[in-house]
């Protein structure tokens, strides 16, 4: 159970603020998770039993909450333990756990259970806290600051939230998306158990290359001189060159070692484990892989299919990792998600923009590369 100082110290290692506008994003940050945690609220009052991610979405954001929280300590200048002690009157310090303060609040006689009130008062603290920081004011935040805090706290147990819970589970999901260390998973069929034959090709390319036939466009790829899988055209009323979306599968299964959709294509599932022949590399799971590709395509024709993008939002990766849930590839880290969206990207804008050329597929090395070709 991390103490609120070892909070504090995996925040600071995981904020990416620009210091010109780290307090500005703070106060935002707190803004915006209240008002996303207040339409949680909203939703579970109007459907009551039929939402049933209500309790789960509402720790996630709490845990966001906090981060925010940590996050205005520092550009405040004191430690989340002072904040802490001084917005609930307790003998808070650095070597305090969530989990002690829990206890704490879960004990006392006068925590209400009320879910309007309390969020409504901890709302108008944070309004409070933002509407000051745009003001020459915006030096003194700590006392507001505080009298948010004491707010939140409050309403969180109110819904019966635990701090140490939401704590844990931002904890785990930053150190996903910003890893002190980077480094890949296993291949996913890199053990001797599995014949050579039913593992994923390690290193060869693939040629791209756009032809037209009776005036409709087509992509047709090769390995190795051998045509694979069917010439693809874009599926769409209003073309966008999703013929040469295979580029995707080849990153996944460069970066992530996973592709079901290319197990199927290269013939090599793994019969000889009749459970990952079904489950793992089956129908569905290539059902997803695809949905995975057609939908990140969807967002990022949005945004230039990711053009000087340097980061993938976090809501994709998010609902990608809902789409894998039960699979072997749900044990990838956020940041392996968007690394292998970023890498299959480049290589897709260059054969956009050439309509032809190599990829390089390199499982060894983590990585697909783009070759022009004559």
């Amino acid at each position: 159970m991390p103490t609120l100082q070892d909070y504090h110290r995996a925040v600071t290692a995981t904020d990416r603020r620009p210091a010109v506008d780290a307090l500005k994003i703070a106060v935002f940050g707190l803004f915006g998770e209240t008002g996303s945690i207040l339409s949680e609220i909203k939703k579970h009052a109007r459907e009551g039993d039929a939402y049933r991610s209500f309790g789960s979405v509402l720790v996630e954001e709490l845990g966001d909450l906090l981060w925010y929280y940590a996050a205005l300590a520092s550009s405040l200048g004191v430690s989340l333990d002072t904040l802490f002690a001084r917005a609930l009157g307790l003998a808070i310090g650095p070597t305090t756990t969530f989990d002690e303060i829990d206890v704490v609040l879960s004990n006392e006689a006068s925590r209400t259970t009320l879910v309007g009130d309390p969020w409504m008062r901890a709302a108008a603290a944070i309004g409070n806290l933002t509407a000051l920081a745009a003001t020459p004011e915006k030096d003194n935040l700590l006392k507001p600051a505080i009298e948010a805090l004491r707010t939140l706290v409050t309403a969180a147990h109110g819904l019966r939230l635990r701090l140490s819970e939401a704590a844990d589970a931002n904890l785990a999901k930053v150190s996903g998306r910003w890893p002190k260390d980077q480094v890949l998973r296993p291949l996913y069929d890199d053990d001797p158990s599995v014949p050579v034959d039913e593992r994923l090709l390690r290193n060869y390319a693939v040629d791209f290359q756009e032809i037209t036939v009776r005036g409709k466009k087509y992509v047709v790829q090769k390995v190795f001189t051998l045509k694979i899988g069917d010439p693809l055209t874009d599926n769409i009323t209003e073309s966008d060159d999703y013929r040469f979306h295979d580029v995707f599968h080849f990153a996944y299964s460069a970066v992530l070692g996973w592709s079901p959709v290319l197990r199927s294509l290269f013939k090599v599932k793994r019969k000889s484990d009749p459970d990952k022949d079904e489950n793992e590399d089956g129908a569905r799971a290539i059902l997803i892989e695809e949905g995975i590709a057609s939908w990140v395509f969807s967002r990022a024709k949005e945004i230039d299919y990711f053009d000087g993008v340097q980061r993938v939002d976090y809501s994709i990766i998010k609902t990608i990792a809902d789409f894998v849930r039960g699979y072997e590839v749900e044990d990838q880290p956020f940041w392996a998600w968007e690394r292998a969206i970023l890498q299959g990207y480049d290589v897709f804008r260059e054969l956009k923009a050439r309509r032809k050329g190599r990829v390089q597929v390199n499982l060894l090395d983590r990585e697909i590369r783009f070759e022009p070709i004559a």
